[in-house]
Order: C-alpha cells, then sequence, then structure tokens
C-alpha cells in the first residue's frame, strides 16, 4: 500500500467524529422535527431549505471547489493573496446576493402561499450564513486539517440543532426556527473560523488579485453547471412532487430521502473529505501514475463501506421509519432502498469526475451531466402521478445510474481510474449474506432494541464474510493500528 494511501487513511480516522457527531444529531434532530412538524409544515421548510441549497451553489459552488483544486498551488509562497482574494471575493458576493434576493422576494409575494411567503424571507440569511460556514470549512479540508475540520463540523451541527430546539420550544416557532438554526450556527463557524485564519494569513483588501479571481472563475464556472445539474438530480423531485401532490406528500419524501442521505451521503462525504484532497496532491506532486494508483485504493475503500451501508438501509427500511419518523410519515420507509441506491451510484461520480477536473477540463462536465438531469425531470413527471413518492425514488436511483456510467464513458479519454472489481464481488457477496441474515433476524418486542441488535450483528456478519475472503485486510489493518502509521508526516512535508 502506497505512503499516500496510508497517509489518506489516517486523515479518514480523524474525520470519523465529523460522520458520527452530524449523523446522529442529523437522525436526532428529524425524529424531533417530525413529531413536532406536521407533513405540510416540514414539506414547506424543505422547500425553502431545497432553494438555499441551490442559491447556495449557484452562487458559491465555484469558488469553494477553486479553494480546494489551487490552494496547494499557493500555499507555499503566496498564501496571504491566495487566502485575501478568496475571502473578500466571498464578502463581496455575498453582499451583492443579500440586496438582490430581498427586493425580488418582494416582488414575488403574490405568486406563493402565504405561509411560503413567510418562510421565504429567512432565505438569503440561511444562504448567506450556510455559504460562509462551509467557505471556511473548505480551507480546513485543503490544509487538511481534519481533526480541526472535525470539530467545527461538529460543532456547526450542534448548534444548528440546539438553536433550533431552543426556538421552538420557548418561543413556540415552527419551521422558521429551523431555518435560524441553520443562519445561526453557520455564522458562528463563519467567523470564528475566520478569525483563526486571519492570525495565520493575515488577509488585506489590497493583496485582492483579479487575476487569481479571473482564474478561479475559468476554473470553478464549468464546475458550478456540474454541482447545479447534480442538485438538480437530488432536489427538483421534491418541486415536482409539490405541483402535483402537494406540500404534505412533499414532507413524507423529503423526510425519508433526508434518512438515507444522512446514512449513505454521510459516509460518501466522509470518504471524499480525506480522498479527494490527497488525490490532488498526489496528481500535484508525484504525478498521474501515483494518483491512478492511490484511486484504486479510494475505489476499493468506497465499495467496502457503502455497499454493506446500502444494503443494511434496504432490509431495515421498515425499522429504520418507525423508530426515526413521526406517524404521519410512516409510508416513507418505501422510498428508502431506491434512494440508499442512487446515493451510491451519485458518490461514484465525483471519483471519476475527478480525471476532468485533475486535466483542468472542467467545461465537458456540465455537458455529461445535463442528459441524466433531464431524464430525472422527464421520468418524475411520468411516474410521480401514477407512483407518488416512489416514482420519484425510482426516478432518482435510475438517473443517478445513467450519470455514473456516463461520466465513467467520458472520463476514459483523460485518466482511466481502475475499478477494484475484485474487491467490489467480495464485498457485494458479503452484503447479501449479511442482509439475508438480518432479514430473516426475528423481530423483538422493543422495536428499537431489535433494530440495534440486527445492526450489530450485520456488522459482526459482514466484517468476518469480509475478512475470511480477503485475508489481506489483516495484514492492512494491523500496519494502520501501529504507532508510527499515525504520527507519519505529509508525503511532500
Amino acid at each position: 500500500m502506497q505512503t499516500f494511501t496510508k497517509y489518506t487513511i489516517n486523515d479518514l480516522i480523524r474525520y470519523i467524529p465529523s460522520v458520527i457527531i452530524p449523523t446522529l444529531l442529523g437522525f436526532v434532530a428529524l425524529a424531533i422535527y417530525t413529531r413536532h412538524l406536521s407533513p405540510r409544515e416540514y414539506g414547506l421548510y424543505t422547500l425553502v431549505f431545497s432553494t438555499s441549497l441551490f442559491l447556495e451553489v449557484l452562487i458559491f459552488n465555484w469558488l469553494n471547489q477553486s479553494v480546494l483544486r489551487y490552494y496547494q498551488r499557493y500555499k507555499r509562497t503566496e498564501i496571504q493573496k491566495f487566502y485575501s482574494t478568496c475571502l473578500f471575493g466571498f464578502i463581496f458576493i455575498a453582499i451583492a446576493l443579500t440586496a438582490i434576493m430581498y427586493p425580488v422576494l418582494a416582488g414575488l409575494n403574490n405568486f406563493f402561499d402565504p405561509r411560503l411567503r413567510d418562510l421565504l424571507y429567512y432565505l438569503p440569511l440561511v444562504v448567506v450564513c450556510q455559504s460562509g460556514c462551509k467557505f471556511m470549512l473548505i480551507f480546513l479540508r485543503a490544509n487538511r486539517e481534519s481533526s480541526r475540520y472535525s470539530f467545527q463540523l461538529s460543532m456547526n451541527s450542534l448548534i444548528k440543532l440546539a438553536g433550533a430546539l431552543m426556538l421552538i420550544y420557548i418561543f413556540d416557532l415552527s419551521a422558521e426556527a429551523i431555518l435560524l438554526g441553520i443562519a445561526i450556527a453557520g455564522a458562528l463557524i463563519f467567523f470564528s473560523e475566520n478569525f483563526h485564519s486571519a492570525r495565520q494569513w493575515h488577509p488585506k483588501l489590497r493583496y485582492f488579485s483579479k487575476a487569481v479571481f479571473k482564474s478561479f472563475a475559468r476554473y470553478g464556472f464549468p464546475l458550478l453547471g456540474l454541482a447545479i445539474i447534480n442538485l438538480i438530480l437530488s432536489v427538483s423531485d421534491r418541486y415536482l412532487i409539490q405541483f402535483i401532490k402537494g406540500p404534505a406528500s412533499v414532507g413524507i419524501y423529503s423526510a425519508g430521502y433526508k434518512i438515507a442521505e444522512t446514512g449513505i451521503t454521510g459516509l460518501v462525504l466522509f470518504l471524499s473529505l480525506a480522498s479527494f484532497p490527497a488525490l490532488i496532491e498526489a496528481f500535484e506532486t508525484e504525478g498521474q501514475a501515483k494518483a491512478r494508483v492511490l484511486m484504486k485504493d479510494l475505489l476499493g475503500i468506497y465499495i467496502l463501506l457503502l455497499t454493506p451501508a446500502v444494503i443494511g438501509v434496504t432490509v431495515l427500511s421498515g425499522e429504520i421509519i418507525e423508530i426515526l419518523l413521526g406517524g404521519s410519515f410512516q409510508e416513507a420507509y418505501l422510498i428508502l432502498p431506491w434512494i440508499a441506491a442512487g446515493k451510491f451510484f451519485m458518490g461514484l461520480c465525483p471519483y471519476y469526475g475527478k480525471s476532468f477536473e485533475l486535466k483542468e477540463r472542467t467545461m465537458m462536465l456540465p455537458t455529461i451531466y445535463a442528459g441524466p438531469a433531464l431524464l430525472n425531470i422527464l421520468l418524475n413527471i411520468g411516474l410521480i402521478p401514477s407512483f407518488g413518492i416512489i416514482g420519484a425514488a425510482f426516478s432518482t436511483c435510475l438517473s443517478s445510474l445513467v450519470c455514473l456510467v456516463a461520466t465513467i464513458f467520458c472520463g476514459k479519454r483523460f485518466i482511466d481510474w481502475q475499478f477494484p472489481w475484485t474487491i467490489f464481488l467480495k464485498a457485494l457477496a458479503a452484503s447479501l449474506l449479511m442482509g439475508t441474515v438480518v432479514f430473516y433476524f426475528p423481530d423483538l418486542e422493543k422495536i428499537w432494541l431489535s433494530l440495534v441488535i440486527k445492526i450489530i450483528t450485520g456488522f459482526v456478519i459482514y466484517l468476518t464474510a469480509i475478512i475470511c475472503c480477503e485475508k489481506r485486510i489483516l495484514t492492512v489493518a494491523h500496519e494502520f493500528l501501529k504507532k508510527n502509521q499515525f504520527t507519519q508526516t505529509a508525503p511532500n512535508d
């Protein structure tokens, strides 16, 4: 196993709190919100939050992607200019966005449901504060400060939940409490982390570089199109469900989607935290050959972790929904398997999309993603009227698979990544064995205890099966338990 892979795994270990704590708090929040809010109210909140994600991607994502891609080039000699350009660029955009959005919302007042209109007034605040938080966290990722990243992301989740609960139970607010909690948490992380970074890099307006900012735009704007299309694949179904079936169906669908997203996408994001900065560093310092070797290892890790997660969510969907969601949301269990599979396919797309990003040929990515996004919309229009939220979930799954196939096929001309077929077949066999045993495992009287025992049993079965299939895993595990592996410095230090 190469040095970059070992170093990446060390990073991943330090990122573990950034997955466990937000995931647990996310499930707690979902359980509380779906019991406090009606499906209609939760659906309206989801529409506002989905819109905030769309605007966040549209306005700020290109800048975040540029920070991640170019940090390694500027960090040794021009970090003050780099950080000043990024920070003041973000501030200028945030001010302009706020100045535009409030007059636009005021002008569109008569076009919205009165309750939705009230919630939309929180939209600019949520977009700016949430984007500010992610902007500062992207610097920690780029600099591979995994421990600090984990702490700040965990604090963001904790403050977000605590703020929302305080507003719900003390001030008797409803969906607006969740939106305000998001804004408060984002603002606190932005200002605290910016204070810390400013002490290191001393940003000044005179160091703002138009040339650097333009280079960010050339690289990032094509990725902006990609991110928008990716978001269409993720959230367009909510708007179509709202139009065809109403906000109550949006609430039920969104609650089930949130569970699959928190469980599956949480793992996907966890792996990308260390994987993508390490891949960029390997490519920049060691070349394409080293990057290809690292990518195969990263794909192997993805397969080993995500395959049993998808099978587990599928088998246990009924129990998960019954425990986590309120009684009026129980229909959501029907969509969990489709959403989990779709998130698995979609999570692989950024890995294969790295062939375009590393070669700085990002202009092609929006075109590749446009087809699956259009397919998703057409499938939703065709299936939602007859099949409701199940049709929307199936559309998400199929469109994500098509997107993955298209990204793999088109990316081969730049870098042909190797897929770890042997690991995939072993992980799939072990996961199916795990799923079969868990499915036929007898239920206990207390459903929460039954779910916990099934999860533990499934984990033990999967781990045992994988170890039996691949004895080398024992050797690898032994290597990474050695003290020197956890104190190893970066390959380019």
